[in-house]
């Protein structure tokens, strides 16, 4: 194998996950995948990334006048009031993904159904995910922090969100006099398992007690005092893990479980995303969580492409494929964030400069001379930038599913 080959991660007719294509008879059902379209960005001031002139990103604030209290006297000219502009600005990164396969991949997958060779709606699928999450990311590190019950910091948090809890942090935003982010509420979103338990709450009303329910966003689960709440599972969660011992990455996605081939009682448990060599060392003795049980990592292999892997003591049954691994600490609790947006807390590019590139079998020219290879690809630029703390407030929160 080439190194150009190693660097692209060749989807193979022997790669891991490929098998179902293989298959001399295949089921022509494939799941619908969940699309979703960016539910952050319609609240926050938008601008589209400009080309050919600066690569540098800015919005203007300008800071209320004080009131003029003081009565005009007849004849006299007042002292006007200099305007306070500030200038926030930055620049947008990139991102991109892609996936390649083969030309045998091309030739002997045993006529697939046309779903599954979809690579364009998967990777659309991951550019989506990948900035909704990024957006999550940014939003939670605002420093207009409230914590669910009594606790004053992160560290004394023991209770799960209620609906006192909303009220009080609705009372923070109008005594600052923040403006609905559309216009006529503020905009909520909220976790799943902390949606669990905050529908316990007695004052919590359902969708139905709405005038007008056709216009609900997508995924509102609920208005009360002012408040539209969207239900959010890339809602950011803080598990107090170091995530340097797992290469940076706040999440795994699960490929497939293998029995342990030493000790029946271990599962390995495969991920799509790289394990160094580095990692492999780093990662055991430390925790991850898995649907919401935490397991010690007893060893980690590395490997690329779904080939590497992390041994726990765990029933197969229990772990399936494409569940969610994260980091996690051994005695800490997972906290839960909750935003509440108001207008133009933040400021955001569209997906206007996303692009998907399709690099056919021989489009390489010279460098694949025997049409051996294709990608194709996302890539695009994004920015999302707090402007105004004042204008959001984050709700960090336990959660229990008991």
């Amino acid at each position: 194998m080439t190194d150009t080959e190693t660097n692209l991660n060749m989807n193979s007719t022997t790669s891991n996950g490929m098998s179902p294509v293989m298959e001399a008879a295949l089921n022509r059902y494939v799941l619908e995948m969940n699309k979703t379209k960016r539910k952050y960005t319609k609240f926050g001031q938008r601008v589209d990334i400009p080309k050919g002139t600066t690569k540098t990103v800015a919005f203007d604030k300008l800071s209320p006048l004080p009131k003029a209290t003081t009565p005009l006297t007849e004849g006299v000219t007042p002292v006007g009031r200099a305007v306070n502009i500030t200038r926030i600005k930055g620049e947008p990164d990139q991102f991109g993904n892609y996936v390649s396969y083969t030309d045998q991949l091309d030739f002997f997958a045993a006529d697939p159904s046309p779903e599954v060779l979809k690579y364009a709606d998967l990777l659309t699928e991951n550019q989506l995910e990948t900035f909704e999450h990024l957006d999550a990311m940014t939003l939670s590190s605002g420093l207009n922090v409230f914590y669910a019950g009594t606790a004053t910091s992160r560290a004394e948090l023991s209770d799960t969100l209620t609906v006192k809890d909303i009220r009080r942090a609705v009372t923070s935003l109008k005594r600052n006099k923040v403006q609905p982010a559309d216009g006529k509420d503020y905009i909520c979103f909220i976790h799943p398992d902390v949606v669990y338990n905050i529908w316990n709450d007695s004052e919590w009303r359902q969708p139905h007690t709405y005038a007008d329910t056709t216009q609900l966003y997508s995924g509102e689960i609920g208005r009360l005092f002012g408040v539209r709440f969207i239900e959010d599972p890339d809602a950011y969660v803080f598990r107090g893990a170091d995530s340097d011992d797992f290469g940076g990455y706040d999440e795994f996605s699960i490929v497939k479980t293998a029995v342990n081939s030493e000790d029946s009682d271990y599962i390995d448990v495969y991920v799509a995303e790289t394990i160094t060599a580095s990692m492999a060392i780093t990662m055991p003795n430390g925790y991850i969580v898995i649907n919401n049980e935490k397991f010690l990592v007893a060893d980690a292999i590395n490997g690329a492409n779904g080939n590497g892997f992390i041994t726990i003591a765990a029933s197969s049954s229990l772990i399936e494929k494409d569940m969610k691994i994260y980091p996690a600490d051994e005695t800490a609790d997972a906290v839960y964030s909750t935003i509440i947006l108001g207008k133009n807390a933040f400021g955001t590019s569209g997906d206007k400069t996303v692009q998907l590139i399709n690099k056919p079998l021989g489009s390489a020219g010279t460098g694949d001379p025997l049409n051996q290879r294709g990608t194709i690809g996302w890539k695009g630029y994004r920015f999302f930038k707090i402007l105004e703390q004042t204008k959001m407030l984050r709700i960090e929160s336990l959660a229990s599913l008991s």
